[in-house]
């Protein structure tokens, strides 16, 4: 069990992802809180066993949590159109793929790809997970069909020659919705107090929102992006704000989820305010 905030400095956890510098550069410098890194599918294990006290969890595990959530709507990864870097590679046509590998980083990529197939084609896929050595180029046992999602796709995409069909889930859940898409938001529990915490966050988006270029110089290279890439990536593909347009986008995807019997029970939204 952790020990109370007010003894301790506040962890902050968040992914390493070139699509969170914009959210959370800066903060590693910031003596008055702790910032600690994971991949995607293991921060919301990580704030509830206390180990961080805010996380920029996959807006899914706000439903898939066993313990209730709130939501601090100060930034979050969106989209509103093509991503760039959640993708679904098939040597198949779309409309008979029945099995996915799938890149366990984000559930809300892997829920999204499931929601997006049977809208769009009425299928529901089953999901194998992605055996990481499938991503390099040379094997010869790579999966039929398979979602990559962050940097990876960028650095090892497959050849289109092997994977004619591919699919950019942000711009299918646009022409299928209308809708911007939000991949992951600030979560915390309901006992944490947030009010300094949210106030930080959103300081940091704002002052990184006129940092861009500097964000790219450092971070892109070493995470595998050519930098006129990762620029236009962050500039033009992504948005950080949550505003009442991206909640209703939430709502709108965990309500397709539930249809389809991705999730069971829905919980309302609950915002920190």
């Amino acid at each position: 069990m952790s020990r109370p905030l007010s003894s301790r400095k506040p962890v902050i956890g968040a992914v390493s992802f070139l699509n969170t510098k914009p959210l959370i550069d800066g903060l590693e410098n910031n003596n008055d809180v702790e910032l600690r890194l994971d991949v995607p599918a293991r921060l919301l294990d990580d704030l509830l066993r206390g180990e961080v006290d805010i996380a920029l969890c996959p807006v899914v595990d706000y439903q898939l949590s066993p313990e209730p959530l709130v939501m601090a709507p100060v930034g979050g990864i969106c989209c509103d159109g093509p991503t760039l870097t959640v993708r679904l590679f098939s040597r198949v046509p779309f409309e008979q793929v029945e099995r996915v590998a799938t890149d366990a980083d984000s559930h809300t990529s892997v829920m999204l790809m499931r929601i997006v197939l049977h809208m769009l084609y009425g299928t529901v896929v089953e999901i194998d997970p992605l055996d990481r050595s499938a991503l390099d180029c040379s094997a010869t046992d790579r999966p039929q069909t398979m979602l990559l999602i962050g940097d990876k796709v960028v650095a090892t995409q497959p050849d289109p020659d092997a994977y004619p069909h591919q699919l950019d889930l942000g711009e299918a859940w646009k022409q299928g919705t209308g809708m911007p898409f939000v991949f992951a938001t600030w979560l915390a529990l309901p006992q944490t107090p947030l009010a300094e915490l949210a106030e930080l966050l959103s300081r940091r988006r704002l002052a990184n929102a006129d940092r861009i270029d500097d964000i790219v110089a450092r971070h892109a290279g070493p995470l595998g992006w050519p930098d006129e890439q990762a620029g236009d990536y962050l500039k033009h593909k992504l948005g950080y704000a949550i505003g009442p347009e991206q909640l209703q986008a939430i709502r709108h995807y965990w309500s397709l989820a539930h249809e389809i019997g991705l999730i069971e029970h829905l919980r309302p939204l609950v915002r920190y305010a």
